[in-house]
């Protein structure tokens, strides 16, 4: 397993270097990225388990597996220069985990998110019309191999939610219908009640940009949030909007989709008292620009102080906080 790993590690060396000064990325990420590269699955094993187990969720509210399947993430999602030989290699790989551990889920679920790569690697991020007709075909059957695999090894692959997140990011490129989504989202639930990454995956679907509509996104939204509040509160509207705009609708919110601003400002009121974090305070910010809420804008403004980030400020952020800075000053 080593032996055949090596065969790897120049083309992730070159992604270690790039994420090497990446002072924002968490322990929890960086771990899990060298486990997956030095071929560890052991280590991978044991945090995976430890981290799936109720109550890990950081202060800021983000839960700590998902900071660990970002790590996993860069791994099966890197591009090097030669992609197929890489994914080809690296399904080898995590077939072969699942071979010497049946038992694991977190092998299955890393065997089916490589076919899932191995995807995507034809279907690429444009648009429909520039991807090649050949490449369908194997985009399709990627992603069918990947189900299917997860399904054939339902009894142990579905015990962890990762799994059903794996299932939602299948079902978007499958055009799944919403009953369908809840019905893993739901069952996802059952195995990690706090996983909220659950609707944070299934979210993209309802987008315009993948065939939604913004009475389906609000649908969705208000249902996750109802679903969730026993452990989040109402914050779950203010996070699934704030991904909706980052994903899709970037200034236009207001404009194009159903957001209401009294119940986003509530929900974020809400969530910064669960949760603080200045990152959200700094959306917070942004989203009472885009909704003409001076008031409340220059509230967040003041508590932030000198913490104010652009990073959090929308597409094309520095230009972005300094017009809603202009429009403070404005009389």
């Amino acid at each position: 397993m080593t032996r055949r790993f090596l065969y790897l590690l120049p083309a992730l060396a070159l992604c270690a270097a790039a994420m090497a000064g990446a002072a924002e990325e968490s322990p929890l990420t960086q771990q899990a990225t060298t486990a997956f590269w030095l071929g560890d699955f052991a280590a991978l094993e044991q945090q995976n388990a430890l981290l799936r187990q109720p109550g890990h969720v950081g202060a800021d509210g983000v839960l700590e597996i998902e900071l660990f399947r970002i790590g996993l993430n860069k791994v099966t999602e890197a591009t090097p220069k030669d992609q197929e030989a890489y994914l080809t290699e690296l399904e080898k790989l995590t077939l072969q985990w699942t071979v010497e551990r049946p038992s694991s889920a977190l092998a299955h679920v890393l065997y089916a998110r490589t076919l899932t790569a191995h995807a995507w690697s034809y279907r690429g991020g444009g648009y429909v019309k520039d991807v090649p007709p050949e490449a369908w075909k194997e985009f399709d059957a990627y992603l069918r191999r990947a189900a299917q695999h997860l399904l054939d090894h339902a009894e142990v692959a579905m015990t962890d939610s990762y799994a059903h997140i794996t299932l939602l990011e299948i079902g978007k490129a499958m055009d799944w219908n919403d009953q369908q989504t809840w019905n893993v989202i739901n069952d996802g639930l059952k195995r990690n009640p706090d996983d909220i990454s659950l609707y944070m995956t299934a979210l993209t679907q309802m987008l315009p940009k993948w065939g939604g509509d913004a009475r389906r996104l609000d649908q969705f939204i208000r249902r996750a949030t109802e679903q969730s509040k026993a452990q989040f509160g109402t914050g779950m509207y203010a996070r699934l909007y704030s991904a909706a705009a980052e994903r899709d609708y970037g200034h236009a919110l207001f404009q194009a989709s159903l957001v209401d601003w009294p119940t986003l400002k509530h929900s974020y009121q809400d969530m910064l008292e669960r949760y603080p974090s200045v990152a959200r305070r700094n959306r917070y910010a942004y989203m009472a620009c885009l909704a003409k809420d001076k008031p409340t804008m220059q509230a967040q403004l003041d508590a932030l102080g000198d913490k104010v980030d652009a990073a959090s400020w929308g597409p094309n952020p520095q230009r972005s906080l300094e017009g809603c800075l202009r429009w403070a000053r404005e009389g």
